[in-house]
């Protein structure tokens, strides 16, 4: 029991140690204040906040580059992102509808392979 404890608390430091070092990428460190207060602030769904265990979408999560697609079949957008050679399915509950990032493209935050927040680029695709 001792040393389940004293591993759970290892862990805990370690994770806390590794999130007190994030830091941003070259391409975002050049990034106008502006663009970098913007991802600095942009919050997931409340939807996501109850499945992920951070609040802020760069907190844990890093923006993929891909390509995304829209179907319009079901008479709501649905957002799809290309994982590899996979595409999957954009949850609705972490799409911040009538928001955008900065320079108006798709932007899609990804945590453990898991989408945690997406911005739909201004006028779709």
């Amino acid at each position: 029991m001792r040393s389940t404890i004293a591993t759970l608390a290892l862990a805990g430091a370690l994770l806390t140690a590794l999130s007190a070092q994030a830091r941003w990428r070259p391409e975002y460190a050049s990034a106008s204040p502006e663009v970098q207060a913007w991802y600095r602030n942009a919050e997931l769904t409340d939807a996501a906040q109850a499945r992920f265990p951070f609040k802020k979408c760069c907190d844990g999560a890093d923006v993929v580059k891909t390509e995304f697609r829209v179907d319009r079949k079901s008479g709501a957008d649905e957002w799809w992102w290309l994982d590899g050679a996979t595409w999957r399915r954009v949850p609705a509950d972490i799409i911040h509808w009538g928001e955008s990032a900065p320079g108006g493209l798709p932007t899609l935050f990804v945590y453990s392979g898991q989408a945690t927040c997406f911005f739909p680029g201004q006028g779709g695709i």
